[in-house]
């Protein structure tokens, strides 16, 4: 018994324990834990900074949350205090409108966004607008001239039901970016522009979209009927004759060329018509345009296997057709062509340009009816001027004129071209309208056998090679 005492009495070497805090072993284990406790303590400060400055990357495919450059021209522009009061209740926050709004105020120093709960402060809204506020709703306040613009949350996240009937889906748009900043131009802007549309002749309504359009545009629309007027209203922006059925009359054709004889802006787009149409006519004849009668058909640019709906040359030089980028295009359908007089005919002051194109290979059937789309006699080889702008340089202004041979074309056409006749505003505030951004996902098709093959890639190989790897660098530390 003594025996055993002895030998566990000797087993306990002195400076046992202290050496244990000396060993390669605690060493390792030490490191590795402050290495953690470091890298854990990095972590949460990062995350600190990231919350505090709000920091984030748009990884969207659409950059969804990303201002766009025309968004962020204006902004950099304002020189008024703006405030975008973002009226929601705490916890009722719509994420998509959240992240876009958020954006605003990282652009311009001289724009602040306000969350104010519509519950805890019902009346604030009455001080700006007379709408009905609702959560997540937006009021654009100039706080220089106490200008104030409403923006309702279904115009700026909404369905397309038009999609819904025609492929059984209804589509959703983001429009935060697109009606903001409308509203901020609103707000700002001294010198609303106005169009007004010629009614009286049949003409082609301007579709809804496009009223959309303009309306972010900050444009007032409002139709025409030249019969009860004496000449064209002082406040027109620009005047608009969308594809008129039947010829003007006497009266009408003095008002239009008087309105433009004085520097007035207009967009007229004759569509292929049967009967005579002299008095049209004889404006574009002041302006050395005529129109070629009939239908041009396109052997290389048109339009799936539609020869009569056409992908015109775009002249993005020209200047009302600035908005245009090189990879644009549009489609028109059921063009006519537009004849131009020679420079050396026209009068001083007097400048023609062409904005729309076609290609050699295009053809004009005189007789639309015609099915046969070869040449036959009366028809005209390519290529044609589809639209032309004349600008004539006046001693009181200069007068600006459009012509486009058809009433078939894309919004697109219509939304740039009036953006470039109307120009920036006295203010110096730009027509400027961003487009709703389509919150529709594509999904990824894989055949049956690419799918087991990733499905055994992902849930067999790589748990497996990661746990090889851990039991590979478990061993190697446990031989040292």
């Amino acid at each position: 018994m003594s025996e055993k005492k002895e030998n566990v009495t000797q087993n306990k070497e002195p400076g046992r324990i202290k050496r244990s805090f000396t060993s390669r072993q605690f060493k390792s284990g030490a490191y590795s834990s402050v290495i953690t406790v470091i890298v854990i303590a990095l972590v949460v400060v990062v995350n600190m900074v990231f919350n505090k400055l709000d920091l984030s990357t748009d990884l969207t495919s659409d950059s969804l949350f990303t201002l766009t450059k025309d968004s962020q021209k204006v902004l950099k522009d304002v020189k008024d205090d703006i405030t975008i009061y973002y009226m929601v209740a705490k916890g009722e926050e719509q994420d998509y409108i959240q992240r876009v709004i958020k954006q605003y105020n990282k652009i311009s120093d001289h724009i602040k966004v306000v969350t104010k709960d519509p519950v805890v402060y019902p009346n604030f809204s009455k001080k700006y607008v007379d709408d009905a506020v609702s959560d997540n709703d937006v009021i654009v306040v100039d706080e220089t001239t106490g200008a104030a613009k409403y923006v309702s949350c279904d115009d700026m996240l909404y369905q397309d039901q038009y999609s819904y009937y025609t492929s059984g889906s209804s589509e959703q748009y983001l429009d935060v970016e697109g009606q903001v900043t409308s509203a901020i131009q609103n707000v700002l802007s001294t010198d609303k522009k106005k169009i007004y549309v010629v009614t009286g002749h049949d003409e082609q309504s301007i579709s809804d979209s496009l009223s959309k359009t303009l309306e972010k545009m900050n444009v007032d629309v409002q139709d025409i009927s030249l019969v009860t007027q004496k000449k064209v209203p002082d406040d027109c922006s620009l005047l608009i004759e969308y594809g008129p059925q039947s010829d003007l009359r006497d009266s009408e054709k003095t008002v239009i060329m008087d309105y433009l004889k004085k520097g007035g802006t207009a967009i007229l787009m004759p569509g292929y018509v049967e009967k005579e149409t002299p008095n049209i006519d004889e404006i574009l004849d002041y302006y050395g345009m005529s129109i070629q009668k009939g239908i041009i058909y396109e052997g290389v640019g048109h339009y799936e296997n539609y020869l009569n709906w056409i992908v015109p040359t775009i002249n993005t030089d020209a200047d009302v057709m600035s908005k245009f980028g090189d990879k644009d295009y549009v489609v028109i359908g059921s063009s006519q062509g537009i004849k131009e007089q020679k420079s050396s005919s026209l009068r001083n002051g007097l400048k023609l340009t062409d904005i729309l194109t076609t290609s050699k290979q295009s053809l004009l059937k005189k007789d639309p009816s015609s099915q046969n789309t070869d040449k036959e006699k009366g028809d005209l080889d390519g290529p044609f001027a589809t639209g032309v702008y004349a600008e004539e340089t006046l001693d009181e202004g200069t007068t600006k004129l459009t012509v486009i041979a058809t009433n078939e074309v894309q919004d697109n056409l219509m939304e740039n071209v009036i953006s470039g006749m109307l120009g920036d505003s006295k203010d110096g505030t730009a027509a400027t309208s961003i487009e709703a951004k389509s919150l529709s996902y594509s999904t990824i098709t894989m055949s049956a056998g690419s799918a087991i093959l990733w499905s055994i890639v992902l849930v067999i190989l790589v748990p497996v090679g990661l746990l090889l790897a851990g039991f590979a660098i478990w061993f190697t530390r446990r031989r040292k």
